[in-house]
């Protein structure tokens, strides 16, 4: 569940280190599908999923900067095909430090604790404790590259990503990448002042605490992975606002339930280690996705 292609608290990163030119000091986004059929049944199920990440940056000098923030998400979906639907989510602080070394090199560590459960009562369960570190190398003005490593307590076991990435800027400010795989790509074009249109990968691998879900199982998580590519057209109304209007859809998605005692030994990018675990419910199909997301952004430009 946790352990395939991603692993995507990307979510909890923040383009705080993402990016080169700007931090996203609030992002607020909302995503919904159109119904998805379990396997080998008639039901049906969609996702609706709300999040918030709001970014504090606090100068201490030139040189170095604390990370604050909090990101809350709340999802609702059915995880059995007979089954009614369901709420869970996580609430996650960002507290950490930005370290300018000299006019090249910088570095960002971010600790990540948060809760992730179905916030229904609250056991150690329920809360994960993850953190990232990346270095990133200033080749010139509008062209970094960045490598880091991201770490979680999954419920399934803890989870180690390497990480690796580029942001550019082309020198007229249209076309702009931002990389950070295999967490997530951005890819866009400004058509006009007051218009973007892009493309975005996003990898998720999430998991969830969940209080008597089956009266067989009483404790469970939910192993969420999905790789989701999108095109969108982001529309600019100031300099520091704008909104994202997305059509995606989903790749290997998968919301699995398991057992709380049912674990792995360790995840990485691309495969679990570990004892093979019993899913205890039926998958649903990939499928569309509907995304609109409003940004706040602060300009780092110095001109």
């Amino acid at each position: 569940m946790k352990s395939y292609i991603l692993a995507s608290l990307f979510f909890l990163i923040g383009n705080i280190i993402l990016s080169q030119n700007y931090v996203d000091l609030l992002k607020i986004s909302a995503c919904t599908t159109p119904y998805n059929q379990f396997d080998s049944s008639s039901a049906k199920t969609k996702i609706h999923d709300l999040s918030a990440d709001l970014t504090i940056p606090l100068k201490i000098n030139e040189k170095t900067s604390v990370i604050t923030g909090i990101i809350y998400e709340a999802i609702q979906t059915k995880l059995f095909n007979d089954g009614d639907y369901v709420n869970f989510g996580s609430t996650t602080l960002k507290l950490g430090i930005n370290k300018q070394f000299n006019d090249r090199w910088s570095v960002t560590a971010v600790a990540l604790p948060k809760i992730a459960s179905d916030y229904k009562s609250y056991s150690d369960k329920d809360f994960q404790l993850g953190g990232l570190a990346v270095f990133k190398f200033r080749k010139r003005e509008n062209l970094n590259y960045k490598v880091g490593l991201y770490y979680n307590s999954e419920l399934f076991g803890p989870l180690f990503v390497p990480m690796a990435g580029l942001y550019y800027l082309s020198p007229n400010k249209k076309f702009e990448a931002n990389l950070m795989l295999p967490l997530q790509a951005d890819i866009n074009y400004q058509i006009i002042p007051l218009m973007n249109v892009g493309v975005n990968f996003v990898g998720q691998i999430r998991s969830y605490h969940l209080n008597h879900i089956t009266d067989t199982h009483p404790n469970t998580y939910i192993a969420r992975s999905s790789n989701e590519i999108y095109g969108y057209i982001k529309f600019n109304f100031t300099k520091n606002i704008s909104l994202q209007t997305k059509l995606g859809h989903s790749i290997g998605r998968s919301y699995k339930v398991y057992d709380e005692k049912d674990n792995a030994n360790l995840g990485l990018p691309a495969t679990i280690l570990g004892p093979k675990r019993k899913q205890l419910n039926s998958d649903f199909s990939d499928g569309l996705l509907f995304q609109v997301t409003l940004l706040y952004r602060l300009s780092l430009d110095k001109k």
